[in-house]
């Protein structure tokens, strides 16, 4: 007797079950994928509740939050917002008013903390300024005969007169060349 052989047929009906059964199982994995996406990104941009540290503001939280104007929910929300994303893309001394800008949450918000920053920062140019023009006057008041830099003894460079101009260099200390593009004069006869 012959072997009975079993052919396979192709079952329509099963097979859609199947990929059914697939279609299923890949967006239960994918919605699980998104869940625990969110959550981990939430977590990230956000302290856990035991976490008081970022929550709450110590001394010099608060000595911050008085020299850029900002209030305390202001400067927490700074603080949560530097340990996220901030930590990673920004120079750690960012200030607290310029991660407020860079997250706001409206072009409102975004506009209001440019114009307290450049108030602030042009404040701060002003100090800067009259700090400098007082120490320069009182380098006159006090050594009015002495230069502020003296090339005496230092051996001269060989520089184009634009190039010492430039970096304030006097042209008595350069030896004059002329730049590769200008054609050197010729003497007349």
């Amino acid at each position: 007797m012959k072997p009975m052989t079993q052919t396979k047929t192709w079952n329509p009906t099963l097979s859609a079950a199947a990929l059914l059964a697939l279609a299923a199982q890949l967006a239960a994995a994918h919605v699980h994928a998104q869940v625990r996406t969110q959550q981990t990104q939430v977590t990230s941009t956000r302290p856990a509740a035991t976490d008081s540290s970022v929550t709450t503001l110590d001394a010099s939280d608060r000595v911050a939050q008085e020299i850029w104007g900002l209030s305390k929910d202001e400067m927490i929300r700074a603080k949560v917002l530097a340990q996220g994303p901030r930590r990673n893309f920004s120079v750690p001394n960012l200030s607290p008013l310029e991660i407020l800008g860079i997250h706001a949450r409206s072009n409102a918000e975004r506009q209001q903390y440019a114009e307290r920053f450049a108030r602030i920062f042009r404040a701060d140019v002003e100090r800067s300024i009259a700090w400098d023009r007082a120490y320069q006057a009182a380098m006159a008041k006090l050594f009015p005969n002495d230069p502020m830099i003296s090339y005496d003894g230092l051996p001269k460079v060989a520089a184009t007169a634009g190039a010492a101009d430039m970096v304030n260099v006097p042209r008595t200390q350069i030896i004059e060349t002329h730049a590769p593009s200008t054609p050197v004069p010729q003497a007349r006869k």
